[in-house]
């Protein structure tokens, strides 16, 4: 953006809606010319949205959709298809459970992004609603928030497997989150890749890693750098006063061992 012209000024809170409230507030306050959100929480966010709006600001939204209805809130939104990247990796559990001769019948557990975001939400939906159509015999036995983090991660799957025997799945919403499950799948003496099969998303650098290794079975590309460029090419795109879509999805293509290379580029490799 600042290639083209416009002079950028960036906060960032770590996903707590309260504070990017006050950050919004403080951001009407100095009446720019146009706003790029990322939505702490798809739901708490429509607020501060609508003061946006009142102060006829235009705001393009990034990689988590609001939970409204009225689209007019935001001039447009770019990002993944949360809902379809966790029927995604649904699908890839089950492949790699017959693959691997584990069978589609048995306990899977998830480890979740943060309460209330987009992502979350809309990958939890996917992931579940695909799951019960597609292999109904596989039960989501538990499920824990791991908060993007890995380290939070690794102990909310710790309780899981401590709770419940013979897992055959886990799904991490984010490969950071799937890292930390195969960490504590391994301290509980299963092996990820024989098993139990660990499936994730964005194909980070930890995805990327394990799934090299043997370790995660699948992921999907959310490519960090076309994520940035949608965005900043949709606010110019306003700014200019020219037309743009009110959503558009970015492609997530399945990764896997088959094609890791793919998303090499995406994690410096």
């Amino acid at each position: 953006m600042e290639e083209a012209g416009a002079k950028v000024t960036t906060v960032t809170t770590n996903f707590d809606a309260a504070e990017q409230a006050q950050q919004i507030n403080q951001a009407v306050s100095s009446k720019p010319d146009a706003i790029v959100l990322w939505p702490a929480d798809a739901s708490a966010v429509v607020p501060s949205l609508k003061r946006i709006k009142a102060a006829g600001i235009p705001v393009v939204v990034s990689t988590s959709i609001p939970n409204s209805e009225d689209t007019s809130l935001w001039s447009s939104f770019t990002g993944p298809d949360n809902e379809a990247l966790g029927a995604a990796a649904a699908r890839a559990l089950i492949s790699g459970l017959k693959e691997k001769g584990l069978g589609t019948s048995g306990s899977v557990i998830m480890v979740t992004g943060t309460a209330g975001a987009a992502s979350t939400i809309g990958r939890t939906d996917g992931f579940t609603s695909t799951l019960a159509k597609e292999a109904p015999e596989l039960k989501i036995v538990g499920s824990q928030p791991g908060n993007w983090d890995q380290t939070q991660a690794t102990t909310a799957a710790a309780a899981l497997f401590s709770q419940f025997d013979k897992v055959i799945g886990v799904y991490g919403q984010a490969d950071n989150m799937t890292a930390g499950a195969i960490t504590a799948a391994e301290r509980a003496g299963y092996k990820p890749g024989e098993n139990l099969i660990a499936v994730g998303s964005d194909c980070t650098i930890d995805g990327y890693n394990n799934i090299e290794a043997g370790k995660q079975y699948a992921t999907n590309l959310q490519d960090p750098k076309l994520d940035g460029q949608n965005v900043a090419n949709a606010a110019i795109s306003v700014l200019e006063g020219k037309e743009v879509e009110n959503v558009t999805w970015m492609e997530t293509p399945l990764i896997t061992e088959g094609n890791l290379s793919e998303c090499a580029s995406a994690v410096g490799k």
